[in-house]
C-alpha cells in the first residue's frame, strides 16, 4: 500500500513538471511573435503569409494603368503580338519591362500580412498611396494594388493593400518600382543598334565643341584618319571609343519625352557643348551633349544629358553614363599617333635632312622585300646598310638618329599660318616613289611642324637640339 502511494506521488510531480514546461514554451512563443511584429506596435492580430498567398493570380490580362505624382500611363498588353504604351507611340519602347510589369501583376505575392480589418491606412502610406496599379482583366473585371511606405523593420519591403480591402500586407520593392514608375521608365535606352554599321568603304565624323576647334575624322577601307584640324594618322587604342561609339551607344534612362524648345534650353541641348555627327552610307546620325545630369540614385556615375537625331523613334532627352560619351573631354592631340609619319625604315630608298641651309643625304638599302614597293609584312624585310655621301655609316647609331625623327612629339596641335623658311626639313622618299615631308618652322614658343605642308604641331627647341647634336655625331 505504502509502495503504491509512493508511485501516486511520482506521477502527480511528473505531471506538474509536465504542466509547468508547457506554460514557460507557451510565454516563450509568445515573447517570440510579439518581437516578429514589433515593425507595427499596434499591429497585436498580425499573421504570416504563406507564398501561396496572391493578392492576383490571373494570366488574362488586357491592360494595367499605374498611377503615380498625379501621372498615369497604360501598358496594353500584347494579345500574340508585343506590349505597348499608347502614351509613348512614335517612342522606341522597351518592350521587355512592359513585359516584366504584365508578369508582376499576373501573380503578386504578399511576403506577409501586417494587419486585418485595419481601420487607419494613413500610418501606412495607403490613404495616399505612392503608386497605384490598376489591372483589367480580358473579361472587364479590375482589381487594384496600392504601394505606401517602406517597412521601418525591412526597407526592402513595403507596405501594400488590394483597393477596397483593409488588409494591410508586405510586398517586395519590385512591386514599388512598377507602381510607382513613370512613361518615360518604358522608353527604349538603345539610341543606335550596332546593326547600322555600314558596309560601304567610306565614312565621316564631325566633333564640334564650343570653344575649340571642329575634328573631322574619316575612314576609308578599316582604317580611320584626323582630316582636321589637321591631317594625321590617329592611334588606334586612342581613337576606338571615338569613332565606334555612336555605332551601338545606349542611354541610362529617358529624362523627357518628346521635348519643346524649352525644355532643350533647360537641359543646356538649345546650345550644346558637344555636338556629333556620324555620316556612313545610309546612316546620318547627330548626336547633341548638353548639361551633366543631375544623380538620381546613390551611384557616383557622371551622366550628360543628350538628345539624337536620325534614329526612328528617338525623339527624347536622355541621360547617358560619360564613359560612353568620349567626345566630351577629347582632343585633338588625344587621338592621333604618336608618330607624325609613321614609315617603316624598310619601306624607304633615302632620308635627306637639311640643317641650317646643309643637307644631309641617307641612302637606305633592305633586303628580303620589293624594292619598289611598300612592304606589307615588314617582318620579311631588313635594313643592312646605310651610306652618306658615299660613306658607310654605323647602322646602330643611324638607327638611333631615325628613332629620334619618329619621336617629333604630337603632343600639342598648332595651326598657325607661319611664314618663313624651314629651320630644319627631313624628306622621306619611299620605295613606291612618293615621299612624305616634315618641315620645322622657328616660332615664339618653339618650332611649328608643317606636315605635307600643312602646319600640325608644336615642338620643343630641345628635341630639334637634340636632333642636331645626333646628326653631327653621326657625320
Amino acid at each position: 500500500m505504502k509502495r503504491k502511494l509512493l508511485w501516486i506521488i511520482a506521477g502527480l510531480v511528473v505531471c506538474a513538471l509536465c504542466i509547468v514546461a508547457i506554460v514557460l514554451l507557451q510565454k516563450e512563443d509568445k515573447h517570440d511573435h510579439d518581437h516578429d511584429d514589433s515593425e507595427i506596435v499596434q499591429d497585436s492580430s498580425s499573421q504570416s503569409f504563406h507564398s501561396s498567398d496572391m493578392l492576383t493570380s490571373r494570366e488574362d490580362i488586357k491592360s494595367v494603368t499605374v498611377t503615380s505624382g498625379g501621372e498615369s500611363f497604360t501598358v496594353t498588353a500584347g494579345q500574340g503580338g508585343d506590349p505597348y504604351i499608347k502614351q509613348l507611340e512614335g517612342i522606341k519602347q522597351n518592350i521587355e519591362l512592359e513585359n516584366a510589369l504584365i508578369e508582376l501583376c499576373k501573380g503578386l505575392h504578399a511576403e506577409r500580412t501586417v494587419e486585418e480589418n485595419a481601420d487607419d491606412l494613413a500610418k501606412y502610406g495607403l490613404k495616399e498611396p505612392k503608386g497605384k496599379g490598376e489591372i483589367v482583366y480580358n473579361d472587364g473585371t479590375k482589381a487594384s494594388i496600392l504601394v505606401g511606405d517602406a517597412s521601418p523593420a525591412d526597407e526592402r519591403l513595403f507596405y501594400a493593400a488590394v483597393e477596397g480591402q483593409h488588409t494591410v500586407v508586405l510586398v517586395e520593392g519590385n512591386a514599388y518600382v512598377y507602381f510607382t514608375g513613370k512613361a518615360k521608365d518604358y522608353v527604349s535606352p538603345v539610341l543606335s543598334p550596332a546593326a547600322q554599321r555600314s558596309a560601304s568603304e567610306s565614312a565621316k565624323m564631325t566633333v564640334s565643341k564650343q570653344g575649340a576647334d571642329g575634328i573631322v575624322l574619316e575612314r576609308s577601307g578599316e582604317s580611320w584618319s584626323m582630316s582636321a584640324p589637321i591631317k594625321a594618322q590617329l592611334d588606334e587604342q586612342k581613337s576606338s571609343g571615338t569613332v565606334n561609339g555612336l555605332y551601338g551607344l545606349n542611354a541610362e534612362y529617358c529624362e523627357v519625352i518628346k521635348p519643346d524648345d524649352a525644355a532643350k534650353a533647360k537641359y543646356g541641348l538649345d546650345k550644346p557643348a558637344v555636338t556629333v555627327t556620324l555620316k556612313d552610307g545610309a546612316v546620318d546620325i547627330t548626336l547633341k551633349i548638353g548639361n551633366a545630369a543631375v544623380r538620381n540614385d546613390e551611384s557616383e556615375k557622371e551622366r550628360y544629358y543628350c538628345t539624337i537625331q536620325g534614329v526612328d523613334g528617338t525623339d527624347c532627352i536622355y541621360a547617358v553614363a560619360k564613359e560612353y560619351l568620349p567626345w566630351v573631354d577629347i582632343t585633338a592631340a588625344g587621338l592621333v599617333s604618336d608618330i607624325m609619319l609613321p614609315n617603316y625604315l624598310v619601306n624607304l630608298k633615302s632620308i635627306e635632312l637639311t640643317l641650317g641651309g646643309k643637307k644631309h643625304e641617307y641612302v637606305i638599302t633592305n633586303e628580303g622585300g620589293e624594292a619598289d614597293k611598300i612592304n606589307e609584312d615588314v617582318s620579311k624585310v631588313r635594313t643592312v646598310k646605310v651610306t652618306s655621301a658615299g660613306r658607310e655609316l654605323d647602322l646602330a647609331k643611324f638607327r638611333e638618329l631615325y628613332e629620334q625623327l619618329m619621336k617629333c612629339p604630337t603632343n600639342r596641335i598648332y595651326t598657325n599660318d607661319v611664314k618663313g623658311d624651314a629651320s630644319i626639313s627631313a624628306v622621306y622618299h619611299k620605295n613606291d616613289g612618293s615621299a612624305d615631308r616634315l618641315e620645322l618652322v622657328k616660332t615664339d614658343e618653339g618650332f611649328g611642324a608643317r606636315v605635307n605642308g600643312q602646319m600640325s604641331y608644336l615642338v620643343d627647341k630641345a628635341w630639334a637640339d637634340k636632333l642636331t647634336a645626333m646628326i653631327d655625331a653621326l657625320e
